[in-house]
């Protein structure tokens, strides 16, 4: 992996030089992570650091400045701006942590009332409003009558992109591409790679609960009437009743809205395995490993990369469902 690092410098009429330097060298680690939840991707690198020692030289990179993680070919992984500097010890590393520019839209607010547009249309105007870049932005077609948003740039992409999953039940999340904005259908394989416990794995867990488990929903009227009740048969018959109750809501379909209440099984699974770039957040990975019995087709949740002392290692968190983070209309 190679790490470029881009530092500018600004003149008095605000036009800035840029001067790019590979840094590799003067790295001891690098973690590379992202999350369904989180939705921006982060870079994190260790520098050593010695100030009384002449022979490590200092790398005086400082708030704003950028850095950039290729691969040995040359491929971008991020393009990320430094939000965060830690200096450890007298004798010891600066840990530098920086975040695609996703970070710009999930920070950002805004107020807009969007009317007879389309979720592709209003990520468009996030962006133009925001000042970043556009690269593929799935089409969905999807006829938005009215979204209004008081509120995060990132929850307007995805509560439009909501409105288009109820309609084609399609998935979508919003990923940087270098620094441009893309956003995808989650949930496509990973391609010629699957993790194999006797080729890639090194380390696994999958752990089940019944601590969650709902599987009645009792429905309640204003007036504290029970009107009705959804409930799961095969969980009932299996683990016994866990009850739930729900308070009609005015505007929403009283069934759906106590359905939306059942919880069966909680399942989580991690993965430790030799690292493979394309194994990030929303991506599906093939997993064969006969400790845990975790055999067939999962979702990324949630990844972490690291180069350290020549070795690429990688942990994955998985969902056992391809979920959206689904944003609603307040």
């Amino acid at each position: 992996m190679r790490i470029m690092w881009i530092h500018y410098t600004y003149k008095k009429d605000l036009k800035r030089t840029q001067t790019t330097k590979e840094i590799s060298s003067f790295v001891e680690s690098i973690t590379w992570s992202g999350s369904k939840s989180e939705a921006c991707r982060t870079l994190a690198i260790n520098v050593i650091n010695s100030p009384i020692d002449t022979n490590i030289i200092d790398l005086p990179i400082k708030m704003g400045d950028r850095l950039k993680l290729l691969t040995d070919e040359g491929i971008v992984l991020i393009d990320s701006m430094v939000y965060e500097k830690e200096v450890t010890d007298e004798q010891g590393t600066i840990t530098y942590t920086g975040y695609d520019d996703l970070k710009h839209i999930v920070k950002s607010n805004l107020m807009h009332n969007y009317k007879k547009t389309t979720p592709e249309r209003i990520t468009k105007s996030v962006c133009k409003e925001l000042g970043v870049s556009i690269g593929n932005i799935a089409k969905t077609n999807v006829p938005i009558k009215k979204l209004i948003i008081d509120g995060g740039g990132y929850e307007a992409i995805m509560k439009a992109y909501t409105k288009a999953h109820h309609e084609n039940n399609k998935k979508y999340m919003p990923l940087m591409v270098g620094r441009k904005l893309n956003v995808i259908e989650k949930g496509s394989l990973v391609r010629n790679f699957h993790l194999d416990d006797s080729e890639n794995i090194t380390n696994s867990s999958y752990t089940q609960r019944l601590e969650d488990m709902v599987n009645v929903v009792k429905i309640y009227n204003d007036k504290g009437k029970c009107i009705g009740e959804i409930k799961n048969k095969n969980n009932i018959a299996k683990y016994g009743k866990f009850q739930e109750v729900y308070q009609k809501e005015e505007g929403v379909n009283p069934k759906k809205g106590a359905k939306s209440l059942l919880q069966g099984m909680t399942k989580e699974a991690s993965i430790n395995a030799i690292g493979n770039v394309q194994c990030i957040s929303g991506f599906a990975i093939n997993i064969c490993d006969s400790a845990t019995g975790l055999i067939g087709k999962y979702w990324i949740e949630s990844d972490s990369h690291t180069w350290q002392s020549g070795n690429y290692t990688m942990q994955l968190n998985l969902e056992f469902k391809n979920l959206m983070d689904v944003q609603e209309e307040e």
